[in-house]
């Protein structure tokens, strides 16, 4: 177990900060499984030891590094539901190297959890609207439905992400949004 993961050390978060910047970098240049500790710490400056001290594996500090950094981003997410779905996806599609590199290692069930994540109060939302029209014609509470939306809507990014020529990451959310707009009875909208 890393020993300093949960310090507050200014100097412990700066070192922690350079190791997940570096995690950060390194998987957008090739797949994870090829990465190793050595080319972390090199990347980051620090030893192996320190290393040690805040990451269990190199695993560990790849999940981390990508969940902070899509953490921030989504920190800063305003608006509807709509518009929140819209720029969680261009966070995925501004960072589509990463995830190709991602996924095929055991990394990708924290990165998929992480998406999911932030996915989830935007899907919340959806699901409550639409309450109205899926509670009389189904008994399921709200919560399946918000997880319905993000498991489609997951489906959507993997999809993408799969296809190497794919370009149309937001037309493929934009009908989705769409037909979950008409299928839970709410207004169209434009983002």
């Amino acid at each position: 177990m890393a020993a300093r993961t949960h310090s507050a050390d200014p100097r412990a978060e700066r070192v922690r900060t350079l190791l997940r910047d570096a995690a950060f970098a390194l998987a957008h240049e090739r797949p994870v499984d090829e990465l190793t500790v050595s080319d972390l710490v090199a990347r980051a400056g620090v030893s192996r030891q320190v290393f040690y001290q805040h990451f269990s594996d190199r695993d560990d500090a790849v999940a981390t590094a990508f969940a902070v950094a899509f953490a921030a981003a989504a920190a800063d997410i305003q608006g509807d539901a709509r518009s929140r779905i819209f720029k969680l996806f261009a966070f995925a599609a501004d960072h589509r190297t990463m995830y190709r590199n991602v996924v095929p290692s055991a990394v990708t069930q924290r990165v998929v959890a992480a998406f999911r994540a932030e996915l989830l109060p935007a899907c919340e939302e959806i699901a409550a609207q639409g309450m109205r029209v899926v509670g009389p014609i189904a008994d399921v509470g709200q919560d399946a439905v918000s997880r319905f939306l993000v498991g489609g809507f997951q489906e959507v990014l993997r999809s993408w992400m799969e296809d190497p020529d794919a370009t149309d990451l937001r037309g493929r959310v934009t009908a989705a949004l769409d037909t979950v707009d008409a299928l839970l009875g709410l207004p169209a909208t434009t983002v």
